[in-house]
């Protein structure tokens, strides 16, 4: 199936109903002769900028940017409450539901340090490969959580 009729499907999915799981959602595409594997519907669900939230995945707000576009900056300035380092991990709290929306910006965009992310609702955890490397990020995390450049 290609790529822009599983977004399409998921887009009108997401607006029309609460989706608990992946699962689920692999499921109706296959109801709608699409059949895919939960993997597939996880990259799906990235490239498209749902989230996550209490009730289930849903899209972003209306007006957000696709992912890559609004920028890391913009995502941190946004939504990221507070940055903390834990040795070589660094981890980001944001309001519950945004986790999602600020890692698929850090993935699509990582910064210098990043080794990779993952979040959970409302906390993002960062690896970096070293002490001086996380230290370097969660600077630069928090500087642009406040707006700086």
């Amino acid at each position: 199936m290609a790529r822009a009729r599983r977004h399409a499907l998921l887009n009108r999915m997401l607006r029309d109903r609460s989706v608990a799981t992946q699962d689920q959602l692999a499921r109706a595409l296959e109801e709608a002769g699409e059949g895919v594997t939960q993997a597939t519907v996880s990259r799906d669900l990235a490239a498209i900028g749902a989230v996550r939230g209490p009730g289930g995945y849903r899209l972003p707000d209306h007006g957000a940017m696709p992912v890559g576009q609004a920028g890391v900056e913009s995502v941190l300035n946004e939504h990221a409450l507070t940055v903390e380092q834990a040795a070589t991990l660094v981890v980001v709290r944001t309001a519950p539901g945004h986790a999602g929306v600020v890692a698929a910006e850090l993935d699509a965009s990582p910064p210098s340090g990043m080794v990779g992310c993952v979040a959970g609702d409302d906390a993002i955890l960062i690896a970096t490969p070293s002490l001086k490397a996380a230290t370097t990020l969660a600077k630069y995390l928090r500087r642009h959580m406040e707006g700086g450049q």
